[in-house]
């Protein structure tokens, strides 16, 4: 999958005055970061921005002029009231070395399982992993279409992707198959 293309401009201008006025303007401040580089900051359109944090995928190709920067997304602010973005942070990564970053557990077949009267509780909805950044899995795929009642999936239990390994301690637990319990109203 390409990575995701995003305009951006280099600014001069530092501090709360400017910032407001940049937000004003549907721009959202925004810093690079990069091992052993000076931090560069940098505006971003705001509707840009937002398909670029919508869209699957984790890696963005960030244009500089004519200067490209590949990078994850490290942080994103919000405004806590109107939930508006108001600042992100970039990483910069290289290609070529692994980084360790957190990816999503998405359970699948869930609708599958036997009607057994058994309950899926999901325990981990994110898996700590390293690869190189170009691996980075959208999500991890958990089926629980064979789990019975009583069964507990764990980490180490999970089927990660090629050059993907998992961070997490291997011993916790993803997800398990719980039997309902029902309420005993009247019963004594």
């Amino acid at each position: 999958m390409a990575n995701y293309q995003l305009a951006v401009e280099t600014r001069d201008k530092l501090g709360s005055a400017s910032v407001r006025k940049m937000r004003r303007s549907n721009l959202i401040p925004a810093v690079i970061y990069g091992s052993g580089k000076p931090a560069l900051p940098i505006s971003v359109d705001l509707r840009s921005l937002e398909k670029a944090l919508t869209t699957s995928g984790s890696l963005i190709d960030l244009a500089i002029g004519a200067e490209k920067k590949t990078v994850i997304v490290k942080d994103v602010q919000m405004e806590p009231v109107k939930g508006s973005i108001l600042h992100v942070d970039f990483h910069e990564v290289a290609l070529d070395r692994k980084l360790e970053t957190v990816v999503p557990i998405r359970i699948i077949n869930e609708d599958a399982r036997p009607n057994d009267g058994g309950m899926v509780a999901t325990l981990l909805w994110e898996l700590a992993v390293t690869c190189l950044p170009a691996d980075i899995p959208e999500a991890i795929e958990v089926d629980v279409q064979n789990l019975e009642v009583g069964s507990t999936l764990l980490v180490k239990d999970l089927s990660l992707p090629a050059g993907v390994e998992a961070v997490t301690d291997a011993e916790e637990a993803v997800v398990k198959v719980d039997a309902r319990t029902g309420g005993a109203a009247g019963a004594e």
